[in-house]
């Protein structure tokens, strides 16, 4: 029975062995790299290449491009900077239109059920 509890032990300690050399930081010392996927950080992430890129490097060059004052001419700082709503002053603005999901008068029900 030890023999067999020596060997599982050795085993998971293998095991264990072998998923930290498997690790980022497995050759940094006083360093722990965080592997866990972060759940926003995701949304903002594309799982290809958009349409006009033929590479991830084209993708990312295109990013990299400064949109201030100082890299670009007046008129492209502008249309870049510019909001993509403009109105003009004093103009009543239409509120969002709720969602069915989110209409508190549909959830309301739902919430009485709960006492």
């Amino acid at each position: 029975a030890e023999e067999r509890k020596k060997s599982a032990s050795d085993a998971r300690e293998a095991m264990v062995r072998e998923a930290a050399a498997r690790r980022k930081d497995a050759a940094l010392r006083h360093v722990i790299i965080s592997e866990k996927r972060d759940k926003k950080a995701a949304t903002f992430t594309t799982a290809g290449v958009p349409f006009p890129f033929s590479s991830r490097e084209q993708f990312e060059r295109s990013l990299r491009a400064p949109l201030g004052k100082e890299w670009n001419t007046t008129a492209s700082h502008q249309s870049l900077t510019a909001p993509k709503v403009s109105t003009v002053k004093g103009t009543i603005i239409d509120p969002i239109a709720i969602h069915r999901k989110a209409d508190p008068a549909k959830n309301a029900s739902r919430k009485l059920k709960g006492h």
